[in-house]
This record gives C-alpha cells, structure tokens and sequence, in this order.
C-alpha cells in the first residue's frame, strides 16, 4: 500500500513538473512616437519703389537714386517700408523703427532767419494700418537723430501678419510709408556736413503671435527689446 502510495505521488509530481513547464503568459507592448514640427519666425524687409528707382535712376551707381541725391528743400522721394512674412508656419506680429535725421530748421523774416529747435530733416505720412507707440519715441537733438517704433494693427491692438502661402509667395503689410519729404524752409548752415549722406534707417522685427503672456502692443515690443 506505501508502495503504490509512493508511485502514484511520483506520477502527480513528474505531471506537475510538466505541466509548469508548459505554463505561458500572455503579453503585450505597445509604443507612440508623437511627432512634432517646430514652427519659425522669418520676416524680411523691402522697399519697392525705393529699389526701383535705385535700379533705374542710379546714373552715379552709387546705389543712391537719383532722385535722393542732392535734394532741394521740400523736395519728395519714394520710399515704402514693407515687411513681408516669409514663413510658411506661423503668422508675426510685427513693427518697424523709424531713425531720422535731425537738425535745427529756421524761419526766415525779411531777410533774417531765425534759428528754431531740432526738427526732423524729413517728414512722412503714417499708413492707417500702422499705429505709432508714442511712449518709444525719442526726440531731436541738434544734429543726431529722433526714433519712432510703429506696430502693424489699430486700436490698440496688433493685426497678425498671416503666414506666406507658399515659398514664394510672402504675406504682406501696407507701406508704414509710400514717401519722406525734405524740409522746406532750411539754410546751408543748418545741415550738418558731417556725415554729408542723410540716412534714414528703418529696421524691422517681427515675433510668434502664440504663447505671449500679453499681447498688447508696448508689452509685446518690451519682449523684442528684452
């Protein structure tokens, strides 16, 4: 009896062995690849009139108009800041600055003129679509230069410059401007001579119209100046 006992408890033993060797469990994996594109930010600045004159009238080829050489008081010139989006990603909020040369303008009684403050050599006439953020603008002195910084938008409240619609075709705002004009009532010793050439700079920014922590337009000019 011990003996078959003993047999049969070998059997169960050997068919658990077997039976666990056999033992499988089911599994599983499973992997997400997100992917993410990273947008830009790309804006150029031209000027077209300006460089068609400069590509008709530049007899002296001193990459100077004509036009703009040797101008009379009063006197009118093409000039059109525009910025263009380039980016087929992403939209901007843009601004230009203005820097303008100044220098003491006169008014003339009889035959005696009469020395005024630093004025701006050249004036220009603001497109509607661009608002000026008067609190950046800074003076004349007697012969430097005064700045003015402009936004892209109205009411307080900057217009996106939407993406370009392909590679080659940019999105584009108004001109900030379409001419600048000399003063008209100047006296030779009124314009510095040093430098002779008057430059006008315009320089232009633009920044992602997304994640801004503000939007309006003076704390979204601090985030281009930070």
């Amino acid at each position: 009896m011990n003996k078959k006992k003993t047999i049969l408890a070998a059997v169960v033993l050997l068919l658990v062995f077997v039976v666990g060797g056999a033992i499988a469990y089911f599994t599983d994996t499973d992997t997400k690849t997100n992917t993410f594109t990273i947008g830009n930010v790309d804006i150029t600045l031209t000027e077209p009139a300006w460089t068609e004159l400069n590509s008709t009238t530049d007899a002296n080829n001193n990459n100077i108009p004509d036009a703009a050489e040797d101008m009379m008081p009063g006197e009118t010139v093409a000039k059109d800041p525009t910025i263009n989006n380039v980016s087929t990603k992403n939209p901007a909020y843009v601004f230009m600055k203005v820097e303008i040369p100044c220098s003491k303008t006169v008014t003339i009684t009889g035959a005696t003129p009469t020395t005024l403050n630093p004025t701006e050599l050249f004036t220009y006439t603001p497109d509607a679509a661009w608002t000026e953020l008067s609190n950046e603008a800074v003076a004349c002195t007697d012969s430097g230069t005064a700045t003015h910084v402009y936004y892209y938008g109205t009411s307080s409240s900057l217009t996106p410059l939407a993406k370009a619609a392909n590679d080659s075709t940019p999105t584009s705002t108004p001109a900030l401007f379409t001419q600048v004009t000399l003063l008209g009532t100047l006296i030779p010793d009124q314009i510095p001579a040093t430098p002779a050439d008057k430059n006008i700079v315009v320089t232009a920014y633009g920044i992602q119209t997304e994640g801004l922590a503000s939007t309006t337009p003076a704390d979204v000019w601090g985030y281009l100046n930070n």
